[in-house]
């Protein structure tokens, strides 16, 4: 059985068998979009490799010893030590102590603080039971606070005018209900989508949101601030969660407004929204079956399905319609006819995008690798519905009616599409030159590309997150922290409890008060270190800064410390004092980047650190020192991301140019294939570099992309060329008719991609911002070079191309 009969039956009867089976899948898939989730855990960001899994297992494990938790960062601005304010921070801290999701807090109602007594000393905790009333009990409490180096950056802000809380997640809290007897769709919910019913361990979104709905009672009283992992992981969820709904709805309406403004029909509207819908459909149940979490990579899917496969709708029906002014005598000849002519077209262009979208197979980032298999996956199923389902509906339908595809061909677009066509070869020189400056300008600014996968980079500038992280980096000289831990060569047990251990650690102590240098700033914040409260405690003995003479005193002093089971306590000592830790805020006085400190930096100042610590180490002799914490291990993402980016534009390159090469049969024409592409891929970095675009989790796809889709445009134009010029016409005619014919469908299959892309700025996200800015800029950019760059290079080098060939075969 020939192929266009499978596509374009003869009797009805296998054409409704058909369309009731891909109801029936449709709606099975449908259900499985209800299993999607999303996943905001950033490491996902980052390779499984031998490198990564080290240093993961190592954050697991010296996280177990020295209970590294994820903490909520708060800070109360607005007068909160006032007497008129006290009473209402003191609630606050309560509030928030007694939440079930709260493991502990650090607050200035429960502060620890060291007080002289004599010639001897006392660890006193504030009492969380009452606060300050009278203005000497007021005026001692912020005493008491202040007096203590390592409560001024936690429990208050450098300037004393704003109060920090320190919330640390209970990871024992249980969210739900016990279910005794389960009814018969609990019992399918578990097995088909996964589910669990009943009680399940809180997660870091659920701890953050219950934190903040405390806060949200006291907005009316302060100013708060709040940052830390949580947080980004919450807003993050709530972000993915909406930009689902906000990135689709206008993305439909949009391909809605571009069918319609282009076919003028209700079929040439609605048919090719049925075929994207479809394979939204499937590709997303698809997706919520296998229990594949939508991270922020991944929310690109719905909105791309839609955007992308609108192309081949949108030259099917273009074709259909074309084609419909030839004379026919029934509808399935038409569609039989207007399928045969433009299936090689369109599964050519479907082809090299896919390639495109393939090379993220080879990337070292799973959410990147398995966004290029879902993409792939739509692009297939697009095609499908194109060609085995819109062909069996065309055939319902009665024959176009030719008026209406003659208005069409004299509006407005028409008309400005032919006053484009005729300024090509005149501006020829023109349009060749724009290619050779963008090749010049790309030269000159590419090496100012940044990368930064920063988590605060991912919310707008007006975004809350990014406002309090701002704030909070300024006042409590930062919120993140990675970790030094020392531990003694022997595993000594009470080394650090010891004189020695404690002057041997004094080393790394006075290597951070004396500050990192990079790149002419300052790059150590706050800092907190069993050493650093020994210091505090004998500046209230001696009032001199120094490790206290007497060692019965600092045994003394570190007894009394783990005897109070203070959560900060346990981060920075373990069991038996063989090993301390260091904890040491992120923070940079680079006030152009809001006293943040660049992934750049970090990862500049982790190998500094790595090799002056190992130096200090190994002078000493006694102890080792290890640089670790979940920071430093994202700051390992840009790495990568830059990997992927060069291999997989690479690959997509290179085999873009082997298609083509089969496709055209002509090193030449495959070679001009390219011209488009460049064109759009250079001007896209160019961009990127001349406005601090830095390169992240989702503009570091936008050039693969825009070579896997942006093919598409030459490829069309490319064989309707190639078919002029073997029809007998001369370049500029053969040049003239391919416009003629081609420039309307890849104006709007273009203009289609740029507004779907445009749908992007609507995110909550800063780089998918980006994303969809950047495509739809490259996406003009290839159009551009489609219809004025690629035929001017062809009008020049094609006469003498053709010469050539001539005087080889006279020969």
């Amino acid at each position: 059985m020939k192929l266009i009969n499978i596509l374009i039956p003869e009797k009805k009867i296998v054409s409704i068998i058909f369309f009731i089976i891909i109801g029936i899948i449709t709606i099975i898939l449908g259900i499985g979009i209800l299993n999607v989730e999303t996943d905001t855990d950033i490491t996902v960001l980052l390779p499984v490799n031998e490198e990564t899994e080290y240093e993961r297992e190592k954050v697991r494990i010296l996280g177990k010893e020295f209970s590294s938790n994820q903490l909520v960062f708060i800070g109360v601005k607005n007068n909160p030590f006032s007497s008129k304010n006290i009473h209402k921070l003191w609630e606050l801290c309560n509030e928030i102590e007694k939440l079930d999701v709260v493991n502990s807090t650090l607050n200035p109602f429960n502060a620890t603080y060291f007080k002289k007594i004599g010639r001897v000393f006392s660890i006193k905790k504030m009492n969380m039971r009452r606060y300050p009333k009278t203005k000497k009990q007021l005026d001692d409490f912020i005493k008491n606070i202040s007096s203590n180096r390592y409560l001024v950056g936690t429990v208050m802000s450098y300037d004393k005018k704003t109060a920090g809380i320190v919330v640390r997640m209970n990871y024992n809290a249980k969210i739900g209900k016990e279910v005794k007897n389960k009814n018969i769709f609990m019992k399918f919910a578990e097995v088909a989508f996964g589910k669990k019913f009943g009680p399940k361990n809180i997660d870091r979104t659920y701890f953050c949101n219950q934190v903040e709905s405390i806060l949200k009672k006291y907005g009316h009283i302060f100013d708060i601030y709040f940052a830390g992992v949580p947080v980004y992981e919450a807003k993050s969820k709530e972000y993915i969660q909406k930009d689902i709904f906000i990135l689709i709805i206008p993305a439909f309406l949009l391909m809605t407004l571009i069918l319609f403004i282009n076919f003028r029909t209700t079929r040439g509207t609605l048919l090719p929204l049925i075929s994207i819908l479809l394979s939204m459909t499937w590709t997303m149940g698809i997706i919520g079956w296998l229990r594949y979490k939508l991270n922020m990579v991944g929310i690109l899917i719905p909105p791309i399905i839609m955007t992308v496969g609108s192309s081949y709708t949108l030259h099917y029906l273009n074709s259909y319609y074309t084609i419909s002014a030839l004379d026919h005598k029934d509808s399935r000849s038409l569609v039989i006819h207007s399928t045969k002519y433009i299936f090689p077209t369109i599964l050519m262009a479907s082809i090299t995008t896919m390639v495109g979208f393939a090379s993220f197979l080879t990337a070292k980032i799973m959410p990147i690798k398995t966004f290029g298999i879902f993409i792939i996956l739509s692009i297939g199923l697009t095609l499908f519905f194109t060609f085995f389902l819109l062909s069996k509906i065309l055939t319902i339908f009665d024959l176009p009616k030719i008026h209406k595809f003659e208005k069409v061909k004299n509006d407005f677009f028409s008309k400005m599409l032919n006053l484009f066509r005729k300024s090509v070869i005149p501006l020829r020189f023109l349009w060749a030159g724009i290619f050779i400056l963008a090749i010049l300008v790309f030269c000159f600014f590419i090496p100012s590309l940044k990368i930064e996968t920063n988590p605060l980079n991912l919310f707008k500038k007006n975004d809350r997150v990014r406002q309090s992280l701002i704030y909070l980096q300024k006042n409590f000289h930062g919120t993140n922290h990675y970790n030094i831990t020392l531990r003694s060569v022997e595993n000594k047990r009470n080394f650090f409890k010891g004189k020695k251990g404690i002057l041997a650690a004094k080393k790394i102590q006075d290597y951070f008060d004396k500050n990192v240098i990079i790149d002419g700033h300052k790059m150590i914040g706050w800092t907190l270190s069993p050493v650093s409260l020994l210091q505090d405690l004998n500046i209230v003995l001696e009032k001199k800064i120094g490790i206290p003479e007497d060692e019965k005193i600092i045994k003394k002093f570190f007894s009394f410390l783990k005897a109070s089971k203070d959560d900060g306590i346990k981060s920075i000592i373990n069991n038996d004092f063989s090993a301390i830790t260091f904890q040491v805020r992120t923070y940079t006085d680079n006030i152009k980047e809001n006293l943040i400190m660049t992934e750049n930096e970090l990862l500049k100042l982790t190998d500094k650190l790595t090799k002056d610590l190992k130096k200090i180490a190994d002078e000493d002799g006694t102890f080792t020192a290890e640089v670790w914490g979940e920071i430093l291990l994202l700051a390992r993402i840009s790495k990568y991301l830059l990997k992927d980016q060069i291999w997989s534009l690479s690959i997509t390159a290179l085999l873009v140019f082997l298609i083509t090469l089969i496709i055209f049969k002509s090193p030449y024409f495959a070679f001009f294939s390219l011209v488009p592409l460049s064109f759009g891929v250079m001007m896209n970095f160019s961009i990127m570099s001349i406005f601090h675009i830095p390169l992240d989790s989702a503009t570091v796809m936008i050039a693969t992309i825009s070579i896997g889709i942006g093919i598409d445009d030459s490829i069309h134009f490319i064989l309707h060329y190639k078919k002029a010029l073997k029809g007998g016409m001369t370049v500029q005619h053969a040049i003239s008719n391919t416009l003629s014919y081609t420039a309307r469908p890849i104006l709007f299959t273009s203009l289609a991609l740029i507004l779907g892309f445009i749908v992007f700025l609507l995110s909550s996200f800063q780089p998918v911002v980006y994303f969809g800015l950047l495509i739809a800029i490259s996406m003009f950019n290839c159009t551009f070079a489609t219809l004025f760059i690629l035929p001017s290079f062809f009008y020049i080098t094609d006469k003498i191309r053709l010469t050539l060939h001539k005087n080889e075969v006279k020969n």
